[in-house]
This record gives C-alpha cells, structure tokens and sequence, in this order.
C-alpha cells in the first residue's frame, strides 16, 4: 500500500466533473505509488471542508477564491486530456515539497 493523499476535488456542482477528476487523480496517483482518498464538492463547499478535514491537495474544475493553504491545481486539463502530464508534475512537486 502507498502513501496515503487526501484530495479535495472541486467543480460546479460538486458532483459529475468533481467524481470525474477524482476518479482520473486515484489512477494517477496510483501509479506514482499513492493510495488517494478523495472527497468531492462545490466551491461553497471548500471552506467548512478546510475547517474539518487536511487535504493534501485540491483539484478544481470551477474557479475558487480561497484554497485554505492548500496547493490548489487547475484540473481541468484531466477532463481534457490536455495538460495532464503537466498538471502530475506540479501536484508530485507540491507533494514532494511536503515530504509527502
């Protein structure tokens, strides 16, 4: 078993894109050897769960205004396929940097 990460994955609704993108982010994470638990939600969301949860990391598909202290990605390039290479390297680093 891998590292374990906590995501909070963020779109509109909080319930198609923001499953969608944490469905992507478990895949991969996984093969960069991390066991991902994710929650999703909306962006009226994003501070009560800051307030009773750590996360490691959000992933949004809809703008935010705060990210609580937490590395915030654009996502959207997952929905895509374009810019997910990209948008790895930068979450590993955010990881990485938090001796993750």
């Amino acid at each position: 078993m891998g590292t374990k990460i906590k995501i909070l994955s963020i779109c509109g609704s909080g319930v198609v894109t923001s499953s969608m993108i944490a469905h992507k982010l478990k895949e991969m994470f996984r093969e960069h050897g991390y066991d991902v638990h994710t929650v999703e939600a909306n962006p009226s969301e994003l501070e009560g769960y800051c307030m009773r949860e750590k996360f490691d990391l959000i992933a949004y598909s809809s703008p935010i205004h705060d990210s609580c202290g937490v590395p915030a990605l654009n996502a959207m390039g997952l929905i895509t396929g374009l810019g997910e290479e990209e948008f790895m390297e930068e979450a590993l680093a955010h990881l990485k940097a938090a001796g993750r």
